[in-house]
């Protein structure tokens, strides 16, 4: 899409000037042409592209950037500030090049007449589906600053329920990290030592550590084999996971594994619900919000879930009815959102569904990060105590060691 300066002049003889995107300057005329304007003047904005140009490398826009965005822009929307006038103004003062670039090309096509919403879903990869669905309510209903504070919101939430996750987990993956490195290094510096004083003795060796010294061994004379065949595993796991099948089979081990299978079959309940929550208090349609809950849902099964539901919702069916027979829904949720539906107060009860899951989840959390620093210590003192107790079996018979 190429930026364009235009001067115009209606029926009326009043004339106007603005920009406007479009693939060509052809486009660009139809466009005006089409509201039945005279074209004074219309030639690309070389200034715009050549501060593009200058500008360098973009940025990648993250998430912690659209919440940036929404909360700057719901506070001035809400002030009465145009929205035309605001992004410009987000524009002006971020230097984040990316943000700068995305957010003065959704200007720029609000001002061309373009709705909102139809100028994020440029970029819906950035924004997802639930921001632009929740900006075409607003449309209808003319509450865009306190629909940008709620997906503000949400999208604080959310990204408290993922740092949440990833820090039980972080600690985990440091411990096993250093673990392997420990006994990589045991096996590569310090039984070979232990080797020669053996061999030197001519005594036999228990089976721990003969097992023990040929590891050792296989590593310290096959290391480029091992590094070519642990190379080749971690690629093929890599295509294999981003595969369909490979990412079925994590998302089955994710809400199956012991421990912490049930934090993450929490967290996949609690961003569900809290997306539908959110939908349905902000007017958006119920099959709709199944569909962008089943999207964000993060795991393929509860993505079925939700996909199911909302095929059932099409014929007819009622929400709680399909959740009944998930088994994936704890029956305790279903019967209260089921109640919500007979009292026709379903946002309210699946917002206070979604803040209950969203409790049980940080109590699953914290209860994962405790329940996991005592395994993993007991991992380590195994793997390094059974790695001593094997290179000092021989010492405790020295005296028939020494006696050949």
């Amino acid at each position: 899409m190429t930026r364009f300066q235009y001067q115009v002049r209606d029926g009326s003889g009043r004339t106007d000037a603005g920009v406007l995107t479009a693939e060509s300057i052809d486009d660009a005329s139809r466009m005006l042409r089409k509201d039945g304007k005279i074209i004074l003047g219309l030639r690309e904005d070389h200034a715009k592209a050549a501060a593009a140009a200058t500008a360098g490398p973009r940025k990648a826009v993250k998430r912690e950037d659209v919440i940036f965005l929404c909360t700057q822009l719901a506070v001035m929307v809400d002030t009465g500030v145009p929205l035309s006038e605001a992004l410009d103004s987000i524009a002006d003062q971020t230097l984040h090049t990316g943000m700068k670039a995305m957010v003065s090309d959704i200007s720029d096509m609000v001002k061309s007449g373009t709705e909102f919403s139809v100028a994020l879903e440029k970029y819906q990869k950035t924004f997802g589906r639930l921001f632009i669905a929740m900006m075409k309510a607003s449309e209808a209903s003319g509450t865009m600053g306190s629909m940008l504070q709620r997906v503000s919101e949400y999208l604080q939430q959310e990204r408290e329920t993922i740092n949440r996750i990833k820090g039980a987990m972080t600690y985990p993956i440091c411990m096993l990290s250093f673990c392997i490195l420990v006994v990589v290094s045991l096996l590569v510096f310090v039984l070979p030592r232990f080797e020669k004083i053996y061999e030197g003795k001519g005594a036999a060796l228990p089976l721990p550590t003969q097992i023990l010294l040929s590891m050792s061994k296989g590593v310290v004379n096959y290391w480029p084999y091992i590094l070519v065949c642990l190379a080749g595993v971690v690629v093929g796991a890599y295509y294999y996971f981003r595969s369909p099948a490979g990412r079925m089979m994590l998302d089955l081990a994710r809400i199956n594994l012991p421990i912490i299978g049930p934090m993450y079959r929490k967290a996949y309940l609690a961003r569900s619900l809290r997306t539908m929550a959110t939908m349905i208090t902000t007017g958006v349609s119920m099959l709709e919000g199944l569909e962008i809950s089943a999207r964000v849902a993060g795991n393929y099964f509860y993505t079925k879930v939700w996909t199911d539901v909302a095929d059932r919702v099409k014929e007819g069916s009622t929400l709680s009815e399909q959740l009944f027979q998930c088994k994936l829904i704890p029956r305790t949720v279903t019967q209260m959102i089921s109640a919500g539906e007979k009292t026709g107060k379903l946002g309210t009860v699946m917002n206070r569904v979604a803040s209950f899951c969203e409790e049980d989840l940080s109590i699953a959390v914290k209860t994962v990060t405790n329940m996991i620093e005592p395994i993993m210590i007991i991992v380590m003192g195994a793997l390094v105590g059974g790695i001593a107790m094997a290179l000092l079996l021989p010492i405790f018979s020295i005296s028939k060691v020494v006696a050949h």
